[in-house]
């Protein structure tokens, strides 16, 4: 592969998930995460983001092959609506091709034809991806506060 206008950049369907469960446990292993996902736990994983009605899903693919994916879900504001990522991921042996940057701006422009203002994601803080992130054009808010318990 010679950069990344080798990839095709689409939406996701149904016979994908299990090579974007696949790309899910190679990115996640990596650093920082140093996430240790089973198969069937990163298809599950797939598999519930998709079941809404509302979800939404691309892949970038390479030789038939899924290398990385964004998925989220419609979600309706007072004025706008706005793509939430629940996953974005690139596979490591494609990271640094441009292949992620590409199928951003690729979901914000097939997005904005539906009518969606914005995208939202969370990242881990102090990651290389806020990097990534900022790079493709997304900000730290300043006013939401991510809470869990």
């Amino acid at each position: 592969m010679k950069n990344n206008k080798d990839f095709i950049i689409r939406k996701i369907n149904e016979t994908d998930y299990g090579m974007c469960a696949k790309s899910l446990m190679e990115t996640f292993k990596e650093e920082p995460w140093n996430e240790d996902w089973t198969h069937g736990q990163a298809l599950e994983r797939i598999e519930e983001l998709m079941v809404s009605r509302m979800s939404l899903g691309y892949v970038a693919e390479y030789e038939g092959v899924v290398v990385g994916m964004c998925i989220g879900r419609i979600m309706t504001c007072v004025n706008f609506k706005e793509l939430w990522v629940d996953e974005f991921s690139v596979n490591p042996s494609v990271q640094g091709l441009g292949v992620g940057s590409r199928l951003i701006q690729y979901v914000k422009l097939e997005t904005e034809k539906e009518g969606i203002a914005n995208m939202a994601l969370t990242t881990q803080v102090g990651s290389p991806a806020v990097k990534f992130y900022e790079k493709n054009g997304f900000r730290v808010g300043d006013s939401v506060v991510f809470m869990h318990n």
